[in-house]
């Protein structure tokens, strides 16, 4: 839907009247995916859409300012979980991270000089954004979900709990070194001390019997299928097949860079699947359709 409106139209923040039909397409289905809750496939739909507001249009910075809410949120909320649990309060100490994300963006506007309007506006909602982190930390944000967070800053915070599945994928790729273990063979996987094995980790059953060589192996391979969406949109004069790639690469790319960052401890785990790997019928499915639609246009293009 996207890439059939963006097909004929261009989005700038400096236009607001842009912005009406992308966010009545996006936020239905991101209010209710949210809801379920799943918060992880929610945000597949903001890393499908920036991508696409760029290439619609919209400026690097234009998408800075889009996204600096998010930041806002993220950088307040550092306090917040690093004295999760312990009854203390942040202090004044916690709003250090956020205070030079807001003199630098107040610098860059001083820079930029965007319209009176639209810098009203990203200031309104990056403070609103700062205030009311503690309100979604607490009221919107499942217990569940504050444990991951927690688990991916400090594992060994609860070793047998939240934190259980990082330490156990790191571990079985730790124990892969170099050339892995062999296939079908490793304790991790084994002995089942590895949770969620066929779906979110995979990629550390993966590291276990196949070493970094075989893990570094599948990542160019999927590098390779993003690089070659996003190369064929050089050689191809459709607008709308255009968008359709850079939309699926963006979910391709974000699902791959999202499912091995938690894999190897550099993200909260966040339960996305790895494509063309992770079991599941409705995500191999949704893969399928994606691969097809880009192979797709290249053919379109080159019977024209």
């Amino acid at each position: 839907m996207l890439a059939k409106y963006f097909a004929k139209k261009n989005i700038s923040l400096y236009d607001p009247k842009t912005l009406i039909v992308p966010i009545l397409i996006i936020f239905p289905p991101f209010i209710l995916i949210l809801k379920q809750p799943n918060l992880s496939t929610a945000l597949v739909f903001m890393a499908m859409s920036l991508p696409m507001f760029y290439w619609a249009g919209m400026t690097l910075l234009e998408i800075f300012f889009l996204t600096s809410p998010i930041l806002s949120v993220v950088l307040s909320a550092i306090p917040l979980i690093l004295t999760f649990g312990t009854g203390t309060a942040p202090g004044i100490a916690g709003a250090v991270p956020w205070t030079i994300f807001f003199i630098v963006l107040v610098v860059i506007f001083s820079l930029t000089r965007p319209p009176l309007p639209l810098l009203f506006i990203v200031l309104f909602l990056n403070l609103s954004a700062a205030l009311g982190t503690n309100i979604i930390w607490e009221k919107f944000l499942h217990d569940y979900q504050k444990m991951r967070v927690i688990s991916f800053v400090d594992p060994q915070s609860d070793p047998r709990g939240a934190g259980y599945q990082v330490i156990q994928s790191m571990i079985a790729l730790g124990s892969g070194q170099s050339l892995g273990k062999g296939y079908l063979k490793g304790s991790q996987v084994n002995l089942s001390y590895l949770p969620d094995q066929h779906t979110d980790f995979i990629f550390a059953v993966l590291g276990e019997q196949f070493g970094m060589v075989g893990c570094v192996g599948v990542l160019i391979l999927f590098m390779f299928i993003i690089v070659r969406a996003l190369t064929t949109t050089q050689v191809i004069r459709n607008r709308f097949s255009n968008l359709l790639l850079v939309g699926s690469a963006a979910i391709i790319a974000f699902h791959t860079v999202a499912n091995v960052a938690m894999v190897i401890g550099l993200m909260p785990v966040t339960g996305l699947p790895l494509p063309y790997l992770s079991y599941g019928g409705s995500f191999t499915l949704t893969v399928s359709i994606l691969t097809g639609l880009m192979l797709n246009a290249r053919a379109d293009e080159q019977n024209i």
